[in-house]
């Protein structure tokens, strides 16, 4: 990542207070001096030490701040919430299980500046349960398959240009806010490039994302998505080729 370039990392929490601290260690390492940087701590309500934890990491520390949610907003809530008071020229979220390796995150940022969006693709899938892997592929083609998209992967830690993200309404609060924003952001017409990095199994805790309650709520995203965009892709395709074949 070029000097002349800034990032704010968004990493919400849910009951992280054994994966916090490691997390924004992993966002120093990556970082290092190459670039200005802010680092937004989101609790969504934890019922653990989450918060103190993050307390005390703002107050080590003048690029880290820490936010807490009144009432829980899930995931996509509360990367909402950091994002919108994100100050930097790009902005990312960094999941606060320590999920993404220094080495990883690293990938990501040193292609800042080649596309408006920059989408990793994650090649060691096999760490997580088979059931989650699963469930995955399977969201990423049927929202391919209806928007006519070739992205690989539509969760994790994506690098946006603040101000396209932040002009982007994302409706939803579910684990299906990033594939809202990148649907809607790639049919107004946002470039993007993907990037393969490695993850790497949380510490402690477990995640929620196949909670019957989340993936009720993407059917839902995948709803509003069709209503709101169509098959732009499909239309768009069909417009190129006949301008090709009148040209």
């Amino acid at each position: 990542m070029s000097a002349r370039n800034s990032v704010s990392f968004v990493v919400p929490c849910f009951n992280e207070e054994e994966n916090v601290a490691a997390t924004v260690q992993s966002i120093r390492q990556a970082v290092g001096n190459s670039c200005e940087y802010e680092i937004i701590l989101v609790d969504d309500c934890s019922l653990d030490r989450t918060w103190a934890c993050m307390q005390d990491l703002a107050a080590a520390g003048p690029r880290v701040r820490a936010l807490r949610n009144e009432a829980n907003r899930g995931l996509g809530g509360t990367y909402k919430r950091g994002m919108a008071a994100a100050r930097m020229e790009y902005v990312i979220l960094v999941p606060g299980d320590d999920g993404f390796p220094a080495g990883s995150i690293a990938e990501i940022l040193s292609h800042a500046g080649k596309a408006d969006i920059i989408i990793p693709e994650i090649m060691n899938s096999g760490v997580r349960t088979p059931l989650r892997v699963l469930v995955s592929r399977g969201f990423t083609a049927l929202v391919n398959t209806l928007f006519w998209l070739d992205v690989r992967y539509y969760n994790g830690a994506v690098l946006h240009r603040t101000k396209l993200i932040q002009g982007t309404e994302i409706t939803t609060d579910s684990f299906a806010y990033q594939a809202e924003a990148l649907v809607k952001l790639i049919a107004g017409g946002a470039s993007y490039m993907h990037c393969q990095v490695r993850i790497q199994e949380r510490v402690g805790g477990q995640s929620s994302a196949l909670r019957f309650k989340n993936q009720m709520a993407v059917l839902k995203t995948i709803l509003h998505l069709i209503g709101a965009v169509g098959l732009f892709r499909l239309r768009s395709r069909r417009s190129h080729r006949r301008h090709a074949t009148i040209s």
